[in-house]
Formats: structure tokens, C-alpha cells, sequence
């Protein structure tokens, strides 16, 4: 018969390997974003719409990073 349970170490990887998997997805993230800016500066377009766009992609990231937090604390409760 299949045991149905887990030890303390099984439980204790299991969250490991999902702090890492979260890790990497931000760093992915982040790198996107980065990636982004210098897209938007190596841009051949007037300073003033370049500006622009960086402010909205600022602010696109500020709320999303928001919308995650909530949704992290909305976990955690």
C-alpha cells in the first residue's frame, strides 16, 4: 500500500524547492524588466516618448509588484 504521508525533511524540501522556484521567477522578472529599459534607451525615438514609456513601464511594475504583495499576504493569512 501507497503511505499517503510526509516526513519533516520531505516537507521541508518540498518548501525549498518553492522558495527557489519563487526566486527564480522574480530574478526572471527582474531581468525582464531591465531588459526592458535598455530596449526603451537603445531606442530610436525623441527622448520626451522614451521618457514616457519608461514612466509607464515604471508604473506597470510598481503595480504589479503591489498586486503580488497583496496576493502574498492574502496567502500567508
Amino acid at each position: 500500500m501507497i503511505a499517503f504521508y510526509q516526513t519533516r525533511k520531505e516537507a521541508y524540501m518540498f518548501q525549498d524547492n518553492n522558495d527557489k522556484t519563487g526566486t527564480i521567477l522574480i530574478s526572471f522578472l527582474i531581468g525582464g524588466i531591465i531588459g526592458a529599459g535598455v530596449a526603451l534607451l537603445l531606442a530610436p525615438q525623441s527622448g520626451k516618448k522614451t521618457r514616457k514609456q519608461m514612466l509607464d513601464a515604471a508604473e506597470d511594475a510598481r503595480d504589479y509588484a503591489s498586486d503580488y504583495a497583496k496576493k502574498l499576504k492574502a496567502k500567508i493569512s
